[in-house]
């Protein structure tokens, strides 16, 4: 039974690892890991039972949600009470093999993007593929989870941690449904000397001012997928964009930005500005 459930993919992370270690920074310092012992909690995805009243507040999210999407949360809510009321693997490590699934279905999908090759983008079925794919680094994260903890709903008696797990299922939806109906890929190609990095929440939305608590001014999905490669799901870029050592630092500062704890790099030099 997997105990260590990663949040942020270990396969995701081998193009910042040297020999299987990477440069990390968590609350102002900088240090060596191996990639198994970051971005990950014991039992992260365990599907905890709900209350009658938190089900009938998924519920009600759902009826309030556009048509389009409202079969597919109610198979993903009966999905996450199947786990929870199943025996000790099926609690326990359910979600997290859901994720292992998505992700073993994207490798070849990433291989092709860091040999500059997006094509897949336009093939109906591998789109559908990837769209999921990058939903599920998007909304799957400690940060994400921590997000919806951190809401303030009307309905009383409610746990929003044990809401949040469920919640993580219902954004992968929402958002690969955008990312496939309205969406274009932009494949950023960093050739300066300065390297990207990412961070325990590798899909950002920079649109968004993590600081501040008005509604994002758009929604467009930053996702770095080496140190030097990068790509940007919205509905306006296309194409290579080659980017500018100021643009890198830019993106850089919105990774820090979004993470919740850590974040990480190739060298322990592009962390040294964000201790």
């Amino acid at each position: 039974m997997k105990k260590q459930q990663h949040y942020v993919w270990k396969n995701y992370l081998k193009p910042w690892s040297i020999q299987g270690k990477i440069c990390c920074l968590r609350e102002g310092k900088t240090f060596g890991s191996s990639l198994k012992n970051i971005g990950q909690q014991r039992y992260f995805y365990k599907a905890e039972k709900l209350t009658d009243n938190e089900q009938d507040f998924l519920k009600g999210f759902i009826e309030y949600s556009s048509g389009e999407n409202k079969a597919s949360l109610y198979r993903l809510l009966k999905l996450y009470n199947n786990f929870s009321n199943g025996n000790e693997y099926a609690v326990n490590c359910g979600i997290e093999d859901i994720h292992s699934i998505i992700e073993s279905r994207s490798i070849e999908l990433l291989n092709n993007l860091y040999k500059d090759d997006f094509s897949f983008f336009q093939d109906p079925k591998l789109r559908n593929t990837f769209s999921f794919f990058v939903s599920a680094q998007y909304t799957r994260t400690n940060r994400m989870r921590e997000n919806i903890s951190r809401e303030r709903f009307q309905t009383p008696n409610l746990n929003n941690e044990r809401l949040a797990r469920v919640f993580h299922l219902f954004f992968i939806d929402i958002t690969s449904n955008w990312i496939y109906n309205r969406t274009k890929i932009q494949l950023i190609i960093n050739d300066t000397s300065k390297d990207l990095i990412t961070g325990d929440q590798p899909v950002i939305n920079i649109k968004n001012n993590p600081r501040s608590l008005n509604e994002p001014e758009g929604f467009d999905l930053f996702y770095p997928i080496s140190p030097k490669k990068a790509i940007l799901l919205s509905e306006e870029a296309e194409g290579i964009k080659y980017i500018k050592k100021d643009d890198v630092e830019q993106f850089n500062n919105l990774i820090f930005e979004h993470s919740e704890e850590q974040v990480y790099s190739k060298k322990m030099s592009d962390l040294k500005s964000f201790k």
